[in-house]
């Protein structure tokens, strides 16, 4: 074998070694990441508690102003579920829960209000930025409601206004207030208790 023969095979055999040995160090970076990114997607994703309750409380109640503040409607606070979210995915106890806090109009609605109240609804949400959920078609006749309005606010914050007709030919208006990233608190829990309309309204009765 001549000297440039020689040289040749010396440079096939060195670029041959390079390769297999970028080949390995590839093959290696890759199975480290596969490692890496299986015991990361093994640990659970931190929870994030966007709301004490506390806050979820005021942030009830500006949302009942923002929705039918404009109504002149009399309004109770009719109760609050607390429902705490399942375990963590390693088995320890959610920091989180559901709270549901309803609220319910103690004013006497005529039933010939329905569609009004439906659109003030609506027009309110979509003044403050609420994302308006597709509307639930139910018959507008007594005992084949409620029917239900449904948003979402910029916080991601479910709002729903339920309109139930009844045999007197009125309605019970309930709304209700629910975020799912609240801190769990079983002491502010409150059992939803049912209130019938007992305030007279001149426009709204009749």
């Amino acid at each position: 074998m001549s000297g440039r023969e020689w040289v040749k095979a010396a440079l096939v055999a060195v670029a041959s070694l390079a390769v297999a040995f970028g080949v390995m160090v590839v093959l290696v970076a890759v199975e480290w990441w596969s490692l890496a990114s299986e015991e990361h997607s093994s640990e659970p994703a931190p929870e994030v508690v966007q709301y004490t309750p506390e806050q979820f409380e005021e942030l009830g109640e500006r949302t009942v102003q923002e929705t039918l503040g404009g109504l002149g409607l009399v309004l109770s606070d009719s109760g609050c579920t607390v429902e705490r979210h399942g375990p963590r995915p390693d088995g320890t106890a959610s920091k989180l829960a559901t709270f549901d806090r309803r609220f319910t109009a103690r004013t006497r609605i005529s039933a010939s209000h329905r569609q009004e109240i439906e659109d003030r609804v609506q027009a309110a949400w979509r003044l403050h930025g609420y994302w308006l959920d597709p509307a639930v078609w139910t018959p507008k006749v007594p005992g084949q409601g409620p029917d239900v309005l449904s948003a979402d606010t910029s916080q991601g914050t479910d709002v729903r206004v339920e309109l139930s007709p009844e045999t007197d030919g009125t309605l019970t208006l309930t709304m209700s207030v629910s975020d799912t990233h609240v801190a769990y608190a079983p002491e502010h829990a409150r059992p939803l208790s049912p209130l019938r309309p007992d305030t007279e309204d001149a426009y709204w009765s009749h």
